[in-house]
């Protein structure tokens, strides 16, 4: 019997990670969101600001734990491994559990770290703090369906399938976001003949930026069901829940592997050195015998 292909130090690492990235990046949309009438992030400097945040943070945290992991930190890229057998079920499984919990965590703690914001909201007049600054923009997107109070803020920058966006344009963009990452890594940190050596972080963040910079206006950019599910729920423990399974919600957690695996089928059928085929072969004979 072949010895597991994961450890517990693996699984901490996807956890803490997947944790701190879901912190970043939604606490970058949450920060970007503008605390006046519209709280509307469509603007340039704030779509460049969160796609940078997104793509820089990824970049950090796969040079922090890459030589612990592998640096995953989304279930769909996890997957991808699975699919080209680089990881067994099991390891990938457990990765998505640990990816999954932590960024559970990581918008946890974003809600606790944000959650002054919606103080002034109790006020007589929600619409101005005590320092005479507008926040009825935070409080309008952030008000309980009943009007008992406030959930977190600016919903924890959940993903939302855009007003004129369909269901369909969404899974598909998704798909090609995702596919785009999924791409990226296995060329840059996979392949044999690759030459981005330890620069290989770095275009994996490009790819999650560029992403970001296409995808957010449409959906706020999943490519990623961990980064989508941790606001997703803690949304919906604060009372958000209107705003979160609602239409296309289903998108961000179809959409992501479908990518992820078409992008590994490319690698796979279309790009795969022989070398690595014949190192697969003799992997899977071993286990056998």
């Amino acid at each position: 019997m072949s010895a597991p292909d994961w450890t517990k130090r693996q699984l901490m690492a996807e956890f803490v990670a997947t944790s701190t990235f879901v912190w970043a990046g939604c606490g970058a949309a949450v920060a970007s969101n503008r605390w006046t009438e519209g709280a509307a992030i469509f603007d340039p400097g704030a779509l460049v600001s969160i796609s940078l945040a997104f793509g820089i943070t990824i970049s950090v945290l796969a040079y922090g734990i890459g030589h612990l992991s592998g640096g995953h930190i989304n279930p769909a890229v996890t997957f991808s491994f699975m699919v080209l057998k680089l990881q067994s079920i099991k390891a990938g499984l457990l990765y998505m559990l640990a990816q999954f919990s932590g960024a559970f965590l990581g918008a946890l703690i974003l809600w606790g770290c944000s959650s002054s914001l919606t103080a002034f909201c109790y006020n007589e007049r929600p619409d101005v703090a005590n320092d005479g600054s507008v926040l009825s923009g935070v409080c309008k997107a952030s008000a309980l369906p009943d009007g008992s109070g406030y959930g977190p803020a600016f919903g924890l920058g959940v993903n939302q399938v855009g007003p004129r966006v369909t269901s369909a344009s969404a899974f598909l963009i998704e798909c090609m976001g995702t596919y785009l990452l999924v791409f990226t890594v296995l060329h840059a940190a996979v392949h044999s003949k690759s030459t981005a050596g330890n620069a290989a972080p770095i275009a994996i963040g490009w790819s999650v930026l560029v992403a970001h910079l296409v995808l957010i206006p449409f959906t706020g950019c999943g490519i990623n069901p961990a980064r989508s599910f941790g606001p997703m729920i803690v949304d919906t423990i604060g009372g958000l829940g209107h705003i979160v399974w609602i239409r296309g919600w289903w998108v961000f957690y179809t959409a992501p592997f479908v990518g992820a695996g078409f992008a590994a089928a490319t690698y796979k059928f279309l790009f795969e050195e022989k070398d690595e085929v014949a190192a697969s072969k003799k992997d899977d004979d071993l286990e056998v015998g």
